[in-house]
């Protein structure tokens, strides 16, 4: 049997795991109601209608670089 605090860092070890690969994810869910998580991509605006959407363009980045706000 394992001392109480060695169990305890093993159970905050694995706690702290499982949250960190959530949160790089996005769960999108459809009109239909299926929903699909999506790993690395930032949520959109859901409030924009189409034409806003385009009318914005392309962002396009280089990897490893922090995009400048806007």
């Amino acid at each position: 049997m394992q001392n109480p605090p060695r169990r305890l860092l093993k159970t905050s070890v694995i706690a702290l795991l499982s949250l960190l690969m959530l949160s790089g994810c996005t769960t999108y869910t459809w009109e239909d109601g299926r929903k699909e998580t999506v790993w690395g991509v930032p949520t959109e605006d859901e409030t924009l209608t189409e034409s806003e959407r385009q009318s914005q363009g392309v962002e396009y980045r280089t990897p490893g670089e922090i995009p400048k706000k806007r």
